[in-house]
Protein backbone atom coordinates (compact mmCIF):
# COMPACT_ATOMS: atom_id res chain seq x y z
CA UNK A 1 0.00 0.00 0.00
CA UNK A 2 2.87 2.71 0.87
CA UNK A 3 4.62 1.52 -2.54
CA UNK A 4 1.26 2.25 -4.26
CA UNK A 5 1.02 5.95 -2.31
CA UNK A 6 4.51 7.12 -3.88
CA UNK A 7 3.70 5.92 -7.03
CA UNK A 8 0.52 8.16 -7.13
CA UNK A 9 1.89 11.70 -8.13
CA UNK A 10 1.48 13.00 -11.30
CA UNK A 11 4.24 14.91 -13.57
CA UNK A 12 1.80 18.14 -12.87
CA UNK A 13 3.52 19.62 -16.42
CA UNK A 14 1.32 16.18 -17.93
CA UNK A 15 -1.45 17.26 -15.72
CA UNK A 16 -1.73 20.42 -17.05
CA UNK A 17 -1.13 19.71 -20.83
CA UNK A 18 -4.33 17.26 -19.81
CA UNK A 19 -6.20 19.78 -17.89
CA UNK A 20 -6.67 23.22 -20.04
CA UNK A 21 -9.40 25.06 -17.85
CA UNK A 22 -7.69 25.60 -14.55
CA UNK A 23 -8.68 28.27 -11.55
CA UNK A 24 -7.00 28.84 -8.45
CA UNK A 25 -8.39 28.33 -5.38
CA UNK A 26 -7.53 29.90 -1.92
CA UNK A 27 -8.70 28.18 0.62
CA UNK A 28 -10.01 30.20 4.42
CA UNK A 29 -6.89 32.85 4.49
CA UNK A 30 -8.83 34.56 7.47
CA UNK A 31 -7.91 36.52 10.21
CA UNK A 32 -9.74 33.62 12.33
CA UNK A 33 -7.57 30.79 11.06
CA UNK A 34 -4.06 32.56 10.37
CA UNK A 35 -3.28 36.18 12.40
CA UNK A 36 -1.85 36.04 15.68
CA UNK A 37 -4.92 37.60 17.31
CA UNK A 38 -7.59 35.34 15.63
CA UNK A 39 -9.72 33.40 17.63
CA UNK A 40 -7.94 30.22 16.67
CA UNK A 41 -4.68 32.15 18.41
CA UNK A 42 -6.31 32.24 21.54
CA UNK A 43 -6.77 28.53 21.29
CA UNK A 44 -3.70 27.69 20.94
CA UNK A 45 -4.72 26.52 17.09
CA UNK A 46 -2.99 28.91 15.09
CA UNK A 47 -1.95 27.92 11.19
CA UNK A 48 1.18 29.57 10.39
CA UNK A 49 0.51 31.53 6.90
CA UNK A 50 4.05 33.47 7.39
CA UNK A 51 5.51 30.98 4.90
CA UNK A 52 2.76 30.48 2.09
CA UNK A 53 1.25 34.17 2.12
CA UNK A 54 4.50 35.01 -0.32
CA UNK A 55 3.52 32.05 -2.82
CA UNK A 56 0.30 32.25 -2.79
CA UNK A 57 0.47 36.09 -4.15
CA UNK A 58 2.95 34.60 -6.24
CA UNK A 59 0.48 32.15 -8.09
CA UNK A 60 -2.63 34.75 -7.98
CA UNK A 61 -0.14 37.15 -9.86
CA UNK A 62 0.77 34.60 -12.62
CA UNK A 63 -2.88 33.12 -12.87
CA UNK A 64 -4.35 37.08 -13.25
CA UNK A 65 -1.67 37.24 -15.90
CA UNK A 66 -2.39 34.26 -17.97
CA UNK A 67 -6.11 35.32 -17.67
CA UNK A 68 -6.97 32.45 -15.32
CA UNK A 69 -9.62 32.78 -12.58
CA UNK A 70 -8.84 33.25 -8.95
CA UNK A 71 -11.71 32.01 -6.05
CA UNK A 72 -11.17 32.52 -2.11
CA UNK A 73 -13.31 30.77 0.26
CA UNK A 74 -14.20 32.01 3.25
CA UNK A 75 -15.73 30.62 6.20
CA UNK A 76 -18.21 32.71 8.19
CA UNK A 77 -21.40 32.23 10.63
CA UNK A 78 -24.46 34.34 11.41
CA UNK A 79 -23.72 35.64 14.67
CA UNK A 80 -26.20 33.30 16.95
CA UNK A 81 -24.08 30.17 15.01
CA UNK A 82 -27.70 28.97 14.42
CA UNK A 83 -25.70 27.94 10.42
CA UNK A 84 -22.99 25.61 12.29
CA UNK A 85 -23.02 22.41 12.48
CA UNK A 86 -21.03 19.98 15.35
CA UNK A 87 -19.83 20.34 18.21
CA UNK A 88 -16.92 19.78 19.27
CA UNK A 89 -13.39 21.07 21.11
CA UNK A 90 -13.53 23.78 19.14
CA UNK A 91 -16.64 25.30 20.29
CA UNK A 92 -14.47 28.01 22.13
CA UNK A 93 -14.69 30.04 18.49
CA UNK A 94 -18.69 30.33 19.19
CA UNK A 95 -17.55 31.96 23.22
CA UNK A 96 -14.85 33.91 21.36
CA UNK A 97 -17.49 35.36 18.94
CA UNK A 98 -14.86 33.89 16.19
CA UNK A 99 -15.74 34.05 12.23
CA UNK A 100 -18.79 35.79 12.97
CA UNK A 101 -19.79 36.77 9.02
CA UNK A 102 -18.92 40.40 8.17
CA UNK A 103 -16.35 40.52 11.40
CA UNK A 104 -12.59 41.55 11.83
CA UNK A 105 -12.04 37.75 12.19
CA UNK A 106 -13.63 36.54 9.06
CA UNK A 107 -12.26 38.56 6.90
CA UNK A 108 -9.36 37.74 4.64
CA UNK A 109 -5.90 38.68 5.76
CA UNK A 110 -4.86 42.26 4.67
CA UNK A 111 -1.95 40.70 2.48
CA UNK A 112 -4.40 38.93 0.61
CA UNK A 113 -7.41 40.96 0.31
CA UNK A 114 -9.22 39.71 -3.02
CA UNK A 115 -8.73 41.90 -6.05
CA UNK A 116 -12.39 42.91 -7.38
CA UNK A 117 -12.45 40.37 -10.03
CA UNK A 118 -11.51 37.50 -7.12
CA UNK A 119 -14.73 35.69 -6.84
CA UNK A 120 -15.36 34.83 -2.75
CA UNK A 121 -17.06 32.38 -1.94
CA UNK A 122 -18.47 31.97 1.36
CA UNK A 123 -19.33 28.50 3.67
CA UNK A 124 -20.19 27.37 7.07
CA UNK A 125 -18.60 23.73 6.82
CA UNK A 126 -15.27 22.40 5.88
CA UNK A 127 -15.61 21.91 2.11
CA UNK A 128 -15.84 24.94 0.15
CA UNK A 129 -19.01 22.59 -2.36
CA UNK A 130 -21.26 22.23 0.67
CA UNK A 131 -24.24 24.34 0.04
CA UNK A 132 -22.38 27.21 -1.65
CA UNK A 133 -22.14 28.57 -5.65
CA UNK A 134 -18.94 27.12 -6.16
CA UNK A 135 -19.38 24.29 -8.00
CA UNK A 136 -22.24 26.14 -10.53
CA UNK A 137 -19.75 28.70 -10.92
CA UNK A 138 -16.61 26.84 -12.04
CA UNK A 139 -18.45 25.14 -14.48
CA UNK A 140 -19.80 28.32 -15.71
CA UNK A 141 -16.63 28.97 -16.14
CA UNK A 142 -15.63 25.70 -17.90
CA UNK A 143 -13.05 25.31 -14.80
CA UNK A 144 -12.05 21.38 -14.95
CA UNK A 145 -8.71 21.92 -12.61
CA UNK A 146 -8.27 23.05 -9.56
CA UNK A 147 -5.30 24.34 -7.69
CA UNK A 148 -5.66 24.28 -4.55
CA UNK A 149 -3.56 26.66 -1.67
CA UNK A 150 -4.47 27.66 2.16
CA UNK A 151 -5.40 26.20 5.26
CA UNK A 152 -6.05 24.04 6.88
CA UNK A 153 -4.04 21.32 4.38
CA UNK A 154 -5.64 18.56 6.74
CA UNK A 155 -9.13 20.24 6.98
CA UNK A 156 -10.49 22.48 4.71
CA UNK A 157 -8.56 22.15 2.13
CA UNK A 158 -8.56 17.89 1.79
CA UNK A 159 -12.51 18.47 2.35
CA UNK A 160 -12.95 20.48 -0.63
CA UNK A 161 -10.14 18.07 -2.52
CA UNK A 162 -12.21 15.07 -2.06
CA UNK A 163 -15.58 16.79 -2.93
CA UNK A 164 -13.82 18.38 -6.24
CA UNK A 165 -12.42 14.73 -6.64
CA UNK A 166 -15.75 13.00 -6.11
CA UNK A 167 -17.32 15.83 -8.58
CA UNK A 168 -14.48 15.07 -11.79
CA UNK A 169 -12.57 18.06 -11.38
CA UNK A 170 -8.58 17.25 -11.41
CA UNK A 171 -6.94 18.89 -8.19
CA UNK A 172 -3.66 19.80 -7.23
CA UNK A 173 -2.52 20.98 -3.96
CA UNK A 174 0.25 23.09 -3.72
CA UNK A 175 2.61 21.66 -0.71
CA UNK A 176 4.41 25.32 -0.13
CA UNK A 177 1.32 27.31 -0.34
CA UNK A 178 -0.67 25.55 1.91
CA UNK A 179 -0.92 25.00 5.81
CA UNK A 180 -1.83 24.02 9.48
CA UNK A 181 -1.45 24.07 13.10
CA UNK A 182 1.73 21.57 12.94
CA UNK A 183 3.99 20.28 10.37
CA UNK A 184 3.49 16.76 10.79
CA UNK A 185 -0.49 17.30 10.21
CA UNK A 186 0.52 19.21 6.69
CA UNK A 187 2.53 16.40 6.03
CA UNK A 188 0.08 13.29 6.09
CA UNK A 189 -2.40 15.13 4.34
CA UNK A 190 -0.28 15.83 1.70
CA UNK A 191 0.52 12.34 1.73
CA UNK A 192 -3.01 11.69 1.22
CA UNK A 193 -4.04 14.22 -1.14
CA UNK A 194 -1.54 12.57 -3.83
CA UNK A 195 -4.78 9.98 -4.36
CA UNK A 196 -7.32 12.66 -4.43
CA UNK A 197 -5.42 14.40 -7.46
CA UNK A 198 -1.86 15.66 -6.88
CA UNK A 199 0.40 17.69 -5.31
CA UNK A 200 3.62 20.21 -6.59
CA UNK A 201 5.00 23.23 -5.69
CA UNK A 202 4.85 26.68 -6.50
CA UNK A 203 7.58 27.13 -8.63
CA UNK A 204 6.40 23.72 -10.33
CA UNK A 205 3.04 25.26 -11.43
CA UNK A 206 4.24 28.83 -12.42
CA UNK A 207 6.73 26.43 -14.98
CA UNK A 208 4.24 24.47 -15.55
CA UNK A 209 1.37 27.33 -16.49
CA UNK A 210 4.07 29.27 -18.45
CA UNK A 211 5.11 25.69 -20.42
CA UNK A 212 1.08 25.65 -20.77
CA UNK A 213 0.53 29.32 -22.14
CA UNK A 214 3.62 29.01 -24.37
CA UNK A 215 2.21 26.04 -26.17
CA UNK A 216 -1.17 28.06 -26.94
CA UNK A 217 0.67 30.95 -28.31
CA UNK A 218 2.30 28.60 -30.23
CA UNK A 219 -0.40 27.30 -31.74
CA UNK A 220 -2.65 30.26 -32.34
CA UNK A 221 0.83 31.84 -33.96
Amino acid sequence: MQQHLRNTKQPFTKMVQLDSAPALVVVDMQNGFCHKQGSFAKMGMQSEPTAIIPHINELRSAFRAANIPVFFLRTGYNADYSDRRGRDARDRVEELQGLVRGSWDADILDELTPEPNEKVVDKTRNSGFFQTSLESTLKERGVNHLILTGVGTDVCVESTARDAYQMNFAVTTISDATGTCNKPDHLAALHTLRIFGGTASTAEVIEALQKSQDLRNQRMS
